[in-house]
């Protein structure tokens, strides 16, 4: 039966051709995730199974704190472990992200993706996290070290002036030396400026403080044993560990991210399959239709059910298993070009030899081939039914099951969907949201079992405009004649535009969303000044601003990551007089005059979550340790905090880093607004970063990520949408070759090519226009509820873009008219003897 299968795709090749194209692309997909974040993530394991230190003490943080406000100790804990017995040496380490290196024009440089650090110089340099090149030690405040690549790439030399920003001020200094970028851990391969370790404190945390210290054990001690002796000398305070614990809990948080990444990537891919699996099962039920007298032939010299069952599936391996090959060798051609694309920016980024695992070629042949055996197999199934008496007859019609059966399914799955529905809008909030989305899927699934019942009417509402000339109406009755193949080919197009336009109308309820709030939060602060780079600046930008002319007031607000329970936040300190004018504010419970006596602001959201209550007591963990505060009061949602808020004599008490995130700047009376911030610009060259724009600027600004986002998922569904259209391509395709005959009758009693190409196009278009208004009316529904359920969580404002879904609509036609193209093209070239005289 295989052999038979080969050889029946081989004789109907051009038939399979998009068949193969679709699992050719979601495997490529896949695949190219798969290998590129193997890739990436087996070059960077590199990073941390090259360590410089014997053993490597960190601080012990409640949370994961980050580079770039990391938790740190005092040089009183480098000296105890000095004094450990086994240590030979005891390496304070400082290294702190988010450092901007600006080129001599005084814009930030170009790192494509990596993040820069900046680096305390160490007092022995066997232990060092980098070499040195070239040049002497910077000393003081005036002298840096930089990394070889990135002093290359920009063009500085030893002895140039070179402008950074800190987290704490933004300075000039000279280049004294060159070094190698970081040689392990996550800033290998990085950007990397360097100071003496004075001077790096002062500038990268504000304050005296270590990030790690690496311990180098004298010769025949053994280094676990040391590790214990340390971790009991220094106590629950710090993390003690050996560099292959260093290692392995490098790996474990690489391969949690890239997972996690991999993960998404690869569930779109499985999307694009989906939608594939609609184009497979299409072309299987109408070749096997096409083939029943063969098929039934088969039957009457000897083959059993099983085996004609059998010779079908062979041919939906050999699609499968020439599908996934050749998209897992696109895939592995992507990742192999994104990894020449970064290996030739001058960048010291490591690199590690394309992985193409056994588990990445397993996975991509699993799916390809399961789901094109699995599409295949109703087609197959239904072949093996032919009886062998079939094969004396001249027409031959494969047996259908009543709709029933599906009918029933689909009203069963639309009915859960209701309840999932309204069960999470009554929830509201991300869980609402997500059982929104679950039943948004139930329901796809339901209309995809229900469509055939309904497809014939709707085709003929949606047709009804074009008229009733011949070849519209002969266009629409070819639509309406095969309900199950029209919803079959629409459902792959409404799955898609499900998606995009439920993706469009939250996309656009999030911008009016930010709109109405900004507006409704930023009170008399007519200018917002923020940073574009790192999150947060130096305190010194505040300073500056205050001595402008024209500014009234400064209020400043800082921000880091928190933890309440299990609850991750965000907590915010801002000045005094903040939440009285320039935020404008309502409270369900309280004021803002709590805030002076160290008591704590929720918004009420995330009240609501903790479980608390004005006078109630909680914990919060920051990378200082855990701090007990009290609830003071409870904020109405307010966009601009969302966050645990405090005053800044509180927020520095709980370890909160002296930078600040947003600076809220009130123009003196009688000022024009244009002319102070352009003077504030001015006043901030040495930080390229820094953005002061007005509430509308700052509105538009903040809907930026909304339109990227929006964006990258909409590339992300492109793969799916293509497959969408090769679907009403193929039917049409095949439908040419199954009405063959009957397209030469019509030729012969007068239709010329010209109505040809329209009733093909009248038929495209019917198809089109019920998967995008099937999917648009799923979407929009869907994306309304999610909105519905996200009104205390920043969706507050519902907004239905009524103009980019009639464009979407109006695509959906054009698409209809392009995929009519091809097969149009080949119906008209037909002969009409031969058509006629073809069976």
């Amino acid at each position: 039966m295989l052999k038979l299968g080969l050889r029946s795709v081989l004789a109907h090749r051009l038939r399979f051709v998009l068949c193969t194209v679709a699992v050719l692309l979601g495997v490529a997909f896949a695949g190219g995730a798969m290998v590129f974040t193997d890739t990436l993530s087996t070059a960077l394991k590199k990073n941390f199974s090259i360590s410089t230190a014997d053993i490597t003490v960190t601080p012990a943080s409640p949370i994961e704190a980050g580079a770039n406000r990391p938790a740190t100790f005092q040089s009183e804990v480098v000296e105890r472990v000095a004094a450990v017995p086994g240590v030979a040496s005891a390496n304070p380490q400082l290294l702190v992200s988010d450092v901007q290196i600006l080129s001599p024009d005084g814009k930030p440089i170009e790192t494509y993706g990596l993040t820069s650090f900046g680096a305390a110089w160490t007092r022995d340099s066997r232990n060092a996290p980098f070499k040195v090149v070239d040049g002497e030690p910077p000393s003081g405040v005036a002298e840096l070290g930089l990394d070889q690549s990135t002093a290359t790439r920009v063009g500085y030399d030893l002895g140039d002036q070179v402008r950074i920003v800190t987290p704490t001020r933004s300075v000039t200094a000279k280049l004294t030396a060159i070094t190698t970028p970081g040689l392990s851990g996550v800033s290998a391969g990085a950007p990397l400026v360097t100071f003496d370790a004075t001077t790096a404190q002062l500038l990268l945390l504000g304050k005296p403080g270590w990030t790690s210290i690496s311990v180098a054990v004298a010769p025949g001690s053994d280094p676990g044993t040391v590790r214990k002796v340390i971790a009991q000398t220094i106590g629950d305070s710090v993390k003690v560990r050996t560099a292959p614990q260093v290692a392995a809990d490098g790996e474990h948080d690489l391969d949690n991210t890239f997972g996690g990444f991999s993960t998404v990537l690869v569930m779109f891919a499985g999307l694009a399959l989906f939608v594939g699996t609609f184009l497979i099962v299409n072309t299987f039920a109408m070749v096997v239709a096409q083939r029943s007298r063969e098929l039934a032939m088969l039957r009457a010299i000897g083959a059993s059910r099983g085996q004609v069952t059998g010779a079908v599936l062979a041919e939906a391996l050999v699609i499968g298993v020439v599908g996934s090959t050749l998209g897992l060798l696109i895939g592995i051609g992507v990742a192999a070009g994104i990894q020449f694309f970064y290996q030739h920016l001058d960048l010291q980024i490591p690199t590690a030899a394309l992985q193409i695992s056994p588990a990445t070629v397993i996975a991509c042949y699993v799916i390809g081939v399961g789901v094109t055996i699995a599409a295949a197999y109703p087609a197959a199934r239904r072949a093996g039914k032919l009886p062998p008496v079939a094969a004396m007859r001249d027409d031959v019609a494969l047996p259908e099951r009543s709709l029933l059966v599906r009918v029933l399914i689909g009203g069963f799955l639309l009915l859960m969907a209701l309840m999932l529905a309204l069960i999470g809008l009554n929830a509201g909030d991300l869980p609402g949201a997500v059982l929104i989305g679950l039943g948004a899927g139930l329901t796809v699934l339901a209309v995809v079992m229900i469509s055939p019942l309904i497809s014939r009417y709707v085709v003929r509402a949606l047709m009804w405009p074009l008229g009733r000339k011949a070849a519209v109406t002969l266009g629409r009755r070819n639509a309406e004649r095969n309900p199950r193949r029209t919803s079959a080919t629409a459902s792959a197009l409404m799955i898609s535009v499900a998606l995009v336009s439920g993706l469009l109308v939250i996309a656009a309820s999030a911008k009016a969303s930010i709109n109405q709030n900004i507006a409704d939060a930023l009170g008399s602060s007519e200018l917002v000044i923020t940073s574009n780079g790192p999150d947060s600046f130096s305190t010194q930008v505040a300073d500056r601003v205050g001595k402008v002319s024209g500014v009234k007031s400064v209020h400043e607000v800082r921000q880091q990551a928190g933890q309440v329970g299990d609850t991750a936040v965000q907590v915010s300190g801002v000045s005094e007089g903040t939440l009285d004018g320039p935020i404008v504010t309502k409270f369900d419970a309280g004021s803002a005059a709590v805030l002076r006596d160290g008591q704590a602001v929720l918004p009420r959201n995330l009240a609501k979550a903790l479980g608390l209550s004005v006078g109630k007591t909680f914990d919060l963990a920051m990378t200082t340790g855990k701090h007990r505060l009290t609830v003071g009061g409870i904020l109405a949602p307010n966009r601009q905090l969302n966050t645990v808020v405090l005053s800044l004599p509180a927020y520095e008490a709980v370890g909160g880093a002296p930078s600040d995130t947003v600076l809220y700047v009130e123009v003196a009376q009688g000022t024009e607004v244009g002319p102070v911030g352009a003077t504030i610009l001015g006043q901030l060259k040495d930080y390229p970063s820094i953005q002061v724009r007005d509430q509308q600027g700052y509105a538009a600004g903040a809907r930026g990520p909304v339109n990227g986002i929006l964006a990258a998922l909409g590339m992300l569904l492109a793969l799916a949408i293509l497959i969408a259209i090769l679907g009403i391509v193929n039917t049409l395709a095949l439908g040419v070759v199954e009405r063959t005959r009957e397209i030469g009758l019509l030729r012969a009693i007068g239709m010329d090519r010209q109505q040809l190409n329209r009733m093909l196009r009248v038929e495209s278009i019917a198809i089109s226009l019920l998967g995008a208004l099937l999917g648009l009316a799923i979407g929009v529904a869907f994306g309304a509820s999610i909105q519905a359920a996200m009104v205390d969580n920043g969706l507050n404002v519902r907004d239905i873009p009524v103009l980019q879904l009639v464009i979407a609509v109006l695509a959906a036609g054009i698409v209809g008219v392009l995929a009519a193209v091809w097969p149009s093209r080949r119906a008209a070239r037909l002969d009409v003897l031969r058509a006629i005289a073809s069976e």
